[in-house]
């Protein structure tokens, strides 16, 4: 049985929700839950009061794609006073990790993640609907992070001098050039030193949870990716 997140050692659990605890806070008009799947999932089914913003859909992120991204939000009731929550269909999907990192990375400060997402919300018996809300439009003012964002030029510097880790997160054969990418590219192979970790690894097998903090250490540390290194993941 998963452990809580509360006991899996990380060192901010309180970025990470429980199905339980939305739950409970399903309802609070104060909150903004999003969810982070593809139209088709979304137009199906999803939890009460979610509005959609799909992961996939939010194109190139930089500081010119600010006022896109509030317009977006800001339709969808979210101010940097909402606190949000995020989930994907659980398990291992980037979905609802991308989607969070742009709020991140825009400057909202409260967002937070569904650990287990709509899978683990499905098989806890909650409830679902295909109903779309309507909530209220506000009026969300962008202040991107740029440290959380790596660029071109920084990336090129970073393989020059080795300043940086990159984190490849494919699969192995994208990795080694064996296979192809869902999303076409005009080259195989991967970044010069790169570190190679499939971010499905990430995740318990059982029930799509994060793993605990100890195992993603393990894991991430075996790659060279630890605490003290710049980190530039793709």
């Amino acid at each position: 049985m998963t452990r809580p997140v509360r006991d899996r050692g990380y060192v901010h659990p309180e970025y990470l929700v429980e199905t339980d605890w939305l739950a409970d806070h399903v309802s609070d008009p104060t909150h903004r839950v999003v969810d982070a799947r593809s139209d088709e999932d979304y137009a199906a089914s999803h939890i009460p009061g979610a509005v959609h913003i799909s992961g996939f859909s939010l194109g190139t992120v930089g500081p010119e794609s600010a006022m896109t991204f509030a317009r977006r939000v800001g339709l969808r009731g979210i101010d940097e006073q909402t606190p949000v929550i995020v989930y994907d269909g659980g398990g291992p999907s980037q979905l609802a990790g991308m989607t969070s990192w742009a709020f991140k990375y825009y400057g909202h400060p409260n967002v937070r993640y569904m650990d287990g997402g709509m899978a683990k919300w499905m098989t806890s018996g909650l409830p679902v609907t295909s109903d779309r809300p309507t909530p209220e439009p506000r009026t969300f003012t962008p202040d991107p992070v740029d440290d959380l964002l790596c660029s071109l030029d920084q990336a090129k510097a970073g393989v020059a001098d080795g300043s940086v880790v990159f984190w490849d997160v494919r699969t192995d054969g994208e990795f080694d050039g064996t296979e192809a990418s869902w999303n076409p590219l005009p080259r195989p192979g991967h970044i010069p030193g790169a570190a190679h970790l499939n971010y499905v690894e990430l995740f318990d097998a059982d029930d799509g949870t994060l793993r605990p903090a100890n195992e993603l250490t393990t894991l991430l540390g075996a790659k060279g990716i630890t605490p003290e290194s710049t980190i530039a993941s793709y």
